[in-house]
């Protein structure tokens, strides 16, 4: 008796977790844009001042100029001053050697490094000049963008 209700669980969850739906489903957009949105970096450290290590992160203000006709954009990077979070000996070292870079692309679109331009999400060199990334869109469509830091404030 026991198998069988066992059997009859196994059959009912089988059920249940089945859909009947086949046909007359909308079909969603492949979305075709191509675009990078907005971008933004922050500076990354590892805090050993205390009994365990932890990584501590500061957002760099970023002011993001981006131009859709061209494919490029412009950032103006600030390092923010000096607190109780952020001191002195640490704000000292921000460099755009080591920052972290962040994009905003299009719905449903990647992006990936172009030319040897530094990867997004990790610590890398922002220093080397324009900078090129690929996004490409749901449907296919690809873009070339520009980074070009204008200016970086300490």
């Amino acid at each position: 008796m026991k198998k069988h209700i066992q059997y009859l669980m196994f059959l009912f969850v089988g059920l249940t977790m089945t859909s009947c739906l086949k046909s007359d489903l909308e079909e969603l957009p492949a979305f075709s844009e191509a675009e990078i949105t907005n971008f933004r970096f922050e500076y990354r450290w590892i805090d050993d001042t205390q009994d365990y290590n932890r990584l501590q992160v500061v957002q760099l203000d970023t002011e993001a100029t981006i131009d859709t006709v061209n494919q490029k954009v412009a950032c103006i990077i600030s390092v923010p001053p000096a607190s109780s979070d952020f001191p002195e000996e640490i704000r000292s070292q921000v460099s755009l050697s080591a920052i972290v870079g962040y994009a905003d692309i299009s719905t449903a679109a990647t992006l990936a490094p172009s030319n040897g331009a530094p990867a997004l999400g990790e610590i890398a060199d922002f220093s080397k000049g324009d900078m090129n990334y690929e996004v490409t869109a749901a449907d296919g469509t690809k873009a070339i963008w520009s980074l070009i830091i204008s200016e970086f404030n300490k």
